[in-house]
This record gives structure tokens, C-alpha cells and sequence, in this order.
């Protein structure tokens, strides 16, 4: 879901944090991912009481409120620009710790075509996560990249491109997070794609959708597949929905929960 300082997304499910949160845990879920854009205007501990009063784990935190509705990126051809997403994006490192969980970068990250060369954006894209390392690491956070198809940018489209480019730092605060939307778009396997992120030690997340962006049993993704081979590989980390909110949000997140809970229950060992 959105919070109160975010804008409304495509992707999340927007409105009235306590009617959300209320509403999920009557589905069933058993967390919230929380898509934020800035946390300095975010009653973070009214968010959590709801959270917690609903019996809801917050899961995540997310970024991708921050670049389109203020235009912050990492990757940004002005200095300036590039410094605000920094501090921005300290101050969602610290949220992440107040929750206990990881915080991620997507579309936050930019691309190169903001940059005069692709040199030019690599340097930069680097030289922020070099300075925002350090107070995640000293926080017990780990900062979360995803791998996002190249309509969306042309920064780290692949899995093998993310784990390589996590292997060129010294840290274990830099992981990833798989969603199947763009592993469907850019992965010659999305099933082997799971298993080989699991397997790199650093997938950390997962976020569904069905193949055309839509709520799980609106495409054709196989979840049993899906599921299968998490388990079969030893993932047992969070399943968290990201697709259009399309009719609704009420209904997408009934559907998708529904679906997901036959290929968890109906397939269990």
C-alpha cells in the first residue's frame, strides 16, 4: 500500500491506511509492504500501531513514489537532483530500521539515459550506494536493488547482471528482489531465474503478479510452478503482491490472495 505522504501508484493499493490495513487482514494476508516517499512526513509509529493492531507485519519498505512524483534519482544528469535522492533515501534506510526490514531500489535508481554517457551514470549510481552502504550497514539494513525490464530502464534488466554487480562490492547489504513481472519479461526462464537467485544467497523478496500485470489467475503464470519452486529450492521469504489495481484493489487483492493460498495449501508436502 501507499502511505499518507505518497501519492497514488499504479501499482499499490491507495487510500485510507486503517481501512487497507484492516481490510488485508480480513483477506488473510499476514503483511503489508509499504510504498513510501518521504518518510520526515510519515507517522511512522501510527502506521506500525496499525500494523500491529491488525496483526500485520510491515515487510518492506519501497521507493518508486519517490521518483515519480518528485523526480529524485539516483542517476540524474543534475548534482543537485542526485543529492536530494541521497539524503532521501537515508532518510528511508532509517524508516527500515524503525520497521526492522529492508528497503528497496527500483526505478529510484534512474537510468543511464539521464546521464551524458553510461559511463558517466554507472559512476554515479556507485558512488551513491557507496555512500549509502555505510549507514545501512551500521543500521542492520539491507538496501534491496530490483532487476526491472528495459521498457523501465537500462540499469540491471537481469538477475545475472544484479548478482554480478552486487559481487563488485564488499558487503552483505546489498541484496535483490525478484518480481515476476520483469524476471517474465527478461529471463529465458522464469522458474530457473527463482531457483538461481535463491541459489546466489541473495534474493531476498518476491513480488508476484500474473503475466500481464494483473492480479494472480488474470494471465497465465503457472503459480503452482512458481511455488514448487521456491520451496523446492528453500525459499520461505515473503510472497508480496504488486500489479495493476485493476477493477479495484478490494477485489485484485481477494483474487490474488485466493489463488495463491490454493498453490501454497493445495500443493504442501
Amino acid at each position: 500500500m501507499t502511505t499518507p505522504d505518497c501519492d497514488a501508484l499504479p501499482l499499490c493499493w491507495h487510500g485510507d491506511p486503517a481501512h487497507i490495513i484492516r481490510r488485508v487482514a480480513e483477506i488473510g494476508y499476514e503483511g503489508i509492504e509499504l510504498q513510501v516517499r518521504d518518510p520526515e512526513q510519515l507517522d511512522a509509529k501510527a502506521i506500525r500501531k496499525l500494523a500491529d493492531g491488525a496483526g500485520l507485519a510491515i515487510t518492506a519498505v519501497s521507493t518508486g513514489g519517490i521518483g515519480s512524483s518528485e523526480g529524485l534519482y539516483l542517476v540524474h544528469g543534475d548534482a543537485g537532483t542526485r543529492r536530494k535522492a541521497i539524503d532521501r533515501y537515508k532518510s528511508v534506510i532509517r524508516l527500515a530500521h524503525e520497521y526492522g526490514v529492508d528497503c528497496s531500489i527500483g526505478r529510484f535508481r534512474g537510468s543511464t539515459k539521464m546521464a551524458p554517457s553510461r559511463e558517466a551514470a554507472w559512476e554515479w549510481f556507485r558512488a551513491a550506494l557507496d555512500e549509502l552502504l555505510p549507514l545501512a550497514e551500521s543500521l542492520g539494513v539491507r538496501i534491496v536493488l530490483e532487476p526491472q525490464a528495459r521498457y523501465i530502464g537500462d540499469m540491471l534488466n537481469t538477475i545475472e547482471e544484479t548478482i554480478a554487480f552486487i559481487g563488485t562490492f564488499n558487503t552483505k547489504s546489498l541484496v535483490y528482489e525478484a518480481d515476476l513481472h520483469h524476471q517474465g519479461l527478461e529471463e529465458r526462464s522464469l522458474v530457473a531465474s527463482l531457483a538461481r537467485g535463491v541459489h546466489s544467497g541473495l534474493m531476498t523478496y518476491v513480488q508476484i503478479c500474473d503475466s500481464n500485470r494483473l492480479a494472480p489467475g488474470s494471465g497465465h503464470f503457472n503459480f503452482v510452478d512458481v511455488v514448487e519452486t521456491l520451496r523446492a529450492v528453500g525459499y520461505d521469504g515473503w510472497l508480496a503482491m504488486e500489479f495493476f489495481q485493476r477493477p479495484d484493489s478490494d477485489r485484485c487483492a481477494q483474487q490474488a490472495y485466493e489463488v495463491l493460498r490454493a498453490a501454497l495449501d493445495g500443493y504442501r508436502p
